[in-house]
């Protein structure tokens, strides 16, 4: 079976679509229903079936995804090989939710591009559990993630740097506890959102149970709603330090049992090639320099 016709599923799968796959492969599409017709007649069972005007991966062919996942993170790892004694080079998928991208990760970004500037990066945008999710299946390489220290069996974990998380309010805010006022409401993140669950918990302690509440993965739109005097919301410090400084915010960093860190997580089976070492070791260098004020 040809690494090229499990290249071809996976893509199908993700675009869940042959025409939009053959235009992104730069195929034929009869090419791609040939190649997948070679893999189902090699297991004699179909991948996909059509509902209606679109398809969807069977049963088999969910399962069949998992694995031809872990076949090509492997099948990388052994193309990377060639680049053990070379300068960094070749393609980064990374990832990172929206405040470590905005505030954490451009400066290293910068610097890496800079020093490296023949790596190709690729950065999502997503919640730590997705990222998460991404890194188990190996469509990515590594990921920063803001989260408390956990661990996983799969996952290799380092710990950059320990993260204050703060309620933050309009300026001139005088409701107690920074729970919202009487015409304001809860600004939350995206449910999938790490640090979500430990403002709800807080909210909760403080017999606060809001009804009246907006949903947003932007740490940016948040900001903007709380200056403007919207509502309240819960977001890492670092997010918000410069509009505390200049008194555009109000912010408090309760007590509580939960710390959170930024941090670099990879597949603990992940062969680091060059570009991967030197991102890890000069996030760890940068992180140094950050500090609370």
């Amino acid at each position: 079976m040809e690494i090229r016709n499990l290249k071809t599923f996976v893509k199908i799968a993700e675009l869940g679509s042959f025409t939009k796959a053959a235009q992104e492969l730069g195929y034929a599409q009869s090419t791609l229903t040939f190649q997948i017709q070679a893999i189902e007649a090699f297991y004699n069972r179909p991948l996909f079936e059509k509902v209606g005007r679109h398809i969807q991966l069977t049963a088999f062919g969910k399962q069949f995804l998992e694995q031809v996942n872990g076949i090509l993170s492997d099948y990388d790892s052994l193309e990377q090989l060639a680049e053990v004694e070379a300068a960094p080079q070749g393609t980064l998928r990374i990832g990172a939710p929206d405040s470590l991208m905005m505030y954490r990760l451009y400066p290293i970004i910068k610097a890496y591009k800079s020093a490296y500037p023949q790596v190709e990066i690729s950065v999502i945008n997503s919640p730590c559990e997705l990222l998460r999710k991404d890194l188990f299946s190996g469509k990515l390489d590594l990921s920063f993630l803001l989260q408390p220290d956990y661990s996983y069996k799969s996952l290799e974990i380092l710990l950059l740097h320990e993260e204050p998380m703060c309620l933050v309010a309009p300026a001139g805010h005088t409701e107690p506890d920074f729970l919202p006022g009487p015409d304001q409401i809860v600004l939350f993140t995206e449910q999938e959102c790490s640090y979500r669950q430990d403002y709800v918990r807080y909210l909760q302690q403080h017999k606060f149970f809001p009804n009246n509440v907006l949903e947003t993965a932007s740490v940016e739109a948040i900001k903007k709603y709380v200056i403007n005097g919207l509502g309240v919301s819960y977001l890492p410090y670092y997010a918000v330090q410069e509009e505390a400084k200049a008194g555009l915010l109000e912010v408090k960093i309760p007590q509580t049992d939960t710390r959170f860190f930024t941090q670099i997580a990879y597949h603990r089976k992940k062969w680091l090639s060059p570009a991967i070492q030197a991102l890890i070791e000069l996030s760890k260098e940068t992180s140094k320099s950050w500090t609370v004020d």
